[in-house]
């Protein structure tokens, strides 16, 4: 059971942050050195905040934690929005976007990781963790590879941006179910049931989530802020004047 547990876990948490990798680096304009440093300041935070997580989680009557994600989450979709405003350019608020898209996507990610992890890493001293993190490392890395190629070489960078975009509000809609866990939306109105052909927990869910957004059971909620954040990037690409871009690209 651990075994499957932890491979699980890598799948939820450490498989999105593999393939905000792969489709940033399948992007123009994005090579690794720059993502490297961004991904280093991005553990830096999360291993930080975890340092003070049972304090953050105490505010705002034991809703910290929760909030925290959220405004992370945010973070991504506004560096999202940034990043399709100069996407032919490379300019001030296209890096700011990649900071924000990064930072708000691996940072609650991998707290979530580190809160489990280091909960069952002190818990179990058996070897089933051990091959669990290598199964559940090699699955997430051969996954995001996969999608590498697969936008590099078969998709020729086409359709980079819309993927890229999906994926990012599948995870930006993750702010209606922690809006729901708080109580600050209304109870939460089930659209539909699919969890008899495929649940949510199960590992080819937890696959589906990651790459998609896939919930067996969403929310209205979860939809509405789903289906925003998915197009607001494209109305802000397609309606931002090239004046606008070249001037933000000689202003950095």
């Amino acid at each position: 059971m651990m075994l499957i547990n932890t491979v699980v876990l890598f799948l939820r948490d450490m498989l999105p942050i593999g393939l905000l990798i792969s489709l940033l680096l399948a992007m123009p304009g994005i090579s690794i050195k720059p993502l490297l440093w961004r991904l280093t300041i991005t553990l830096a935070v999360a291993l930080a905040i975890y340092n003070y997580l049972s304090l953050i989680s105490q505010f705002a009557q034991g809703t910290g934690f929760e909030l925290l994600k959220v405004a992370f989450f945010a973070g991504a979709w506004l560096g999202m929005c940034a990043m399709a405003w100069m996407s032919h350019h490379q300019g001030f608020a296209r890096h700011w976007g990649l900071n924000l898209l990064v930072l708000g996507i691996g940072v609650p990610n991998s707290l979530h990781f580190m809160v489990y992890f280091f909960s069952a890493l002190s818990s179990y001293t058996d070897s089933k963790l051990l091959i669990g993190s290598i199964l559940g490392l090699g699955i997430s890395s051969s996954i995001a590879i996969l999608l590498h190629v697969v936008l590099f070489t078969l998709l020729k960078q086409k359709f980079t941006f819309p993927i890229t975009t999906w994926f990012v509000a599948a995870q930006t809609a993750g702010i209606a179910t922690l809006f729901e866990q708080i109580d600050l939306l209304p109870a939460p109105v089930q659209a539909w049931d699919t969890s008899q052909l495929l649940s949510d927990e199960s590992e080819y869910g937890h696959l589906l989530n990651a790459l998609f957004g896939y919930e067996a059971t969403p929310s209205i909620s979860y939809l509405c802020v789903f289906f925003i954040a998915l197009l607001l990037p494209y109305v802000i690409r397609h309606l931002t004047p090239l004046s606008v871009r070249s001037i933000d690209k000689e202003a950095s």
